[in-house]
């Protein structure tokens, strides 16, 4: 099994299945940040989307052990499995704690601003896509609604919120309010094993600092099943940690139960994501890099 560790919170655009791993994109983000975003006015793809493949991955947990290769980990993380998924049930219960619903889910007060970049990220989405039509959306693990409440909403006619615990799934109703609750429906679910969606029926799928609480293999399984939802011009939106500061940028981090948050948790590199995107047979439409976070519009291969 994976041993105790010493973790060290690395940090790193909106969540989750279970929930969201704090830190939204600052003015440094911003200023640092790069886009890949013209294959998305033509309608090609990126270029680079299949960067990761036949690129070792290494990595290391918070108890420094070293893993060689992307299917060492995969095998670590499949023994583990009924381990990870209980101890992140657990630790997803009180989230972060705080004084708000938006502290717990992200772990600070930062809510409104992350909400801001998000919007201002999916803007220049739709603005780069017109085909992009803002119907439907999905927002895959929910939390409590506070990606739906600040981002998709203020965009979309109709979002589905799904959760996987049962008690912030509740709590999303209460959050977002009587108008807004009356513009969503709701599914507790894990990403990993969901429940049958209605095909072609999203516009986009947004996904939040969710993957890191995933196992690769079950990280895939998530992005084809939520990808099987999408409309014709549909895409996912995806945000994620990477390691950043004084991290080592090619290597991925993994925090175990043993260490400070008490939970399974992954960042993983963009040559990692790029190869889970490769196995669930997605492409790259746009790329951002920030500080701390890296995202990605992503659209089934076979989609132009």
């Amino acid at each position: 099994g994976i041993p105790a560790v010493s973790a060290r919170r690395i940090g790193g655009f909106g969540m989750a299945v279970g929930k969201e791993r704090k830190k939204g994109k600052g003015e440094g983000e911003k200023e640092g940040a790069h886009t890949e975003a013209a294959a998305a006015h033509s309608g090609g793809g990126d270029k680079r989307s299949n960067r990761g493949a036949g690129v070792p991955l290494a990595g290391t947990d918070d108890a420094g052990n070293f893993y060689a290769s992307h299917e060492q980990l995969m095998d670590v993380q499949e023994s583990n499995k009924a381990a990870w998924y209980e101890a992140n049930k657990e630790w997803w219960v009180g989230g972060y704690g705080g004084s708000t619903d938006s502290a717990a889910m992200i772990g600070d007060d930062e809510g409104a601003q992350d909400g801001e970049e998000g919007l201002r990220f999916l803007d220049s989405l739709l603005a780069a896509r017109p085909q992009l039509r803002p119907r439907h959306a999905i927002d895959a693990g929910a939390g409590v609604g506070r990606v739906t409440r600040d981002v998709l909403l203020k965009r979309f006619e109709t979002v589905h919120l799904i959760e996987a615990d049962s008690g912030w799934s509740k709590r999303s109703k209460v959050y977002l309010g009587k108008k807004r609750a009356a513009r969503c429906t709701f599914t507790c679910a894990r990403l990993e094993c969901l429940p049958t969606l209605d095909a072609e029926s999203t516009d986009v799928v947004w996904i939040q600092w969710t993957l890191q609480y995933l196992t690769d293999r079950d990280a895939v399984i998530a992005l084809q099943a939520l990808a099987g939802t999408l409309r014709r011009h549909g895409v996912l939106v995806i945000k994620e940690n990477r390691p950043y500061g004084a991290a080592r940028e090619d290597r991925f981090q993994l925090e175990t139960p043993s260490g400070e948050e008490g939970r399974y948790d992954i960042t993983r590199t963009d040559a990692h994501h790029r190869v889970l995107f490769g196995m669930a047979r997605l492409e790259i439409l746009m790329h951002e890099a920030g500080v701390e976070t890296n995202s990605y519009v992503l659209s089934p291969e076979a989609v132009k």
